[in-house]
């Protein structure tokens, strides 16, 4: 029987040789990453009922990347119990402010294609850029931390076909933006979406992962790109030395299939209050900005951060806005240093923070009534920056940073055209 990529990780997870949509599976995962904002909670809650050991302590990641630095007294109580636990707990990958969980599980080559793995976070679906299968499940994660497995109806699939080549000033975040277009909350409901077309193989693991990731808002399971030769020599280059090709069989059963014109895709922004509200940027221009942010696990990447430099280098960001950069993770924060990408960024007018979700979690750097941001972040649901008052916009990071030198949202391909 022809399977899905999400089938066949699937089948491979519950010990099967097929599994079909639809039905109901107990399924080990590879890898299990909560966050510090959920793991004290959660093992309180196994404590409660008489479990005090993990199932498989090495499969589980327990990252601090809210909060960081720490700037409540809440949170620093967090931390320090998150400390003692994931170390009396035995978890077998513990990080301290090293930086955001899904780039950072990628980055440190502890996620190969075809693995299950599943998170607390509701964007862990950006793992997906690897060809493994993310799907976050929130409290339920407590059910494979205790057991090792997890009950899961296996999702069907929407299929993406993204061909021809991405003009310049157009990325991945436009993408699946335009995917997100298209994809009604009816069509994603229990639905893996699934990218392929001869446009995927030019995209960086990292821009991968903004179209896995942000797949979720339309209310799908997750989003998942198959792992192809250059996904593998990148993985490699990370340590993942079991790295191999995998996809999806061709005719495999699919729901929907969406197609995109990489050649004719203009910039993409989402406008407030979802992130599934899309516009070209061309219907946007009007909109004056207060802030501009660069960062999140979605693009917070060092391929992002220097293209933001290279549009920025040698010219100054609006006087009446306030740019923000964050990488996602210390890694790539010291090549962005190394490079003098963060050099190019701040002589340009940019405020620099340490790595962490920070912005998206609410937490940092948030807006007054009435301001406008644009943002690489995740969400613009309202008040989710601070007030209910402020409105949030998301693009790509060539867009914020076009838009941070206007002082309004600026379609980057007319800085890009001046230029020849």
């Amino acid at each position: 029987m022809a399977m899905s990529l999400a089938q066949k990780i699937l089948a491979r997870a519950s010990g099967k040789a097929v599994v079909e949509e639809g039905e109901i599976i107990w399924a080990k995962p590879d890898l299990v990453t909560v966050p510090e904002v959920s793991f004290p909670a959660y093992v309180k809650r196994l404590r409660d009922i008489g479990i005090t050991k993990f199932a498989y302590p090495e499969r589980i990641v327990v990252a601090i990347d809210h909060e960081v630095p720490v700037h409540s007294q809440a949170g620093a109580e967090r931390n320090r119990l998150t400390r003692q636990l994931a170390e009396s707990c035995r978890v077998g990958h513990f990080f301290d402010g090293e930086g955001i969980t899904h780039p950072l599980v990628v980055e440190r080559g502890l996620v190969s294609p075809g693995m299950f793995v599943v998170g607390a976070d509701t964007h862990t679906s950006g793992i997906g850029g690897t060809g493994a299968l993310a799907i976050p499940f929130g409290m339920e994660v407590t059910m494979p931390m205790a057991r090792g497995d997890i009950w899961i109806r296996v999702p069907g699939t929407v299929r993406v076909q993204v061909n021809g080549v991405l003009p310049a000033g157009v990325g991945a975040r436009d993408i699946v933006l335009a995917a997100l277009k298209q994809i009604d909350e009816e069509m994603a409901n229990y639905r893996v979406i699934e990218y392929v077309g001869d446009t995927i193989p030019t995209l960086s693991i990292p821009e991968r992962m903004t179209i896995a990731g942000l797949s979720i808002d339309c209310g799908a399971e997750t989003g998942i790109v198959p792992a192809d030769a250059a996904a593998v020599r990148a993985l490699r280059a990370l340590g993942v030395s079991d790295a191999a090709i995998l996809a999806g069989d061709s005719a495999a059963p699919v729901h929907h299939e969406i197609y995109i014109d990489a050649n004719r895709l203009a910039p993409q922004v989402s406008i407030p209050p979802s992130p599934t509200q899309v516009r070209d940027v061309t219907e946007l221009e009007a909109v004056r900005i207060d802030h501009a942010y660069i960062g999140s696990c979605a693009s917070g990447s060092l391929v992002e951060l220097q293209e933001a430099a290279r549009l920025l280098d040698g010219r100054r960001v609006h006087p009446e806005v306030q740019l923000l950069i964050i990488p996602a993770t210390r890694k790539i924060h010291e090549q962005a240093m190394q490079d003098g990408t963060l050099s190019i960024l701040m002589r340009a007018g940019a405020q620099l923070a340490p790595s962490t979700c920070g912005p998206c979690f609410g937490g940092l750097a948030q807006l007054g009534a009435g301001e406008v941001r644009i943002s690489t972040s995740t969400r613009n649901d309202r008040g989710r920056m601070g007030s209910p008052d402020a409105n949030i916009y998301l693009a790509s990071a060539l867009t914020v940073a076009a838009s941070a030198l206007t002082g309004h949202i600026t379609d980057v391909r007319t800085f890009l055209s001046s230029h020849g």
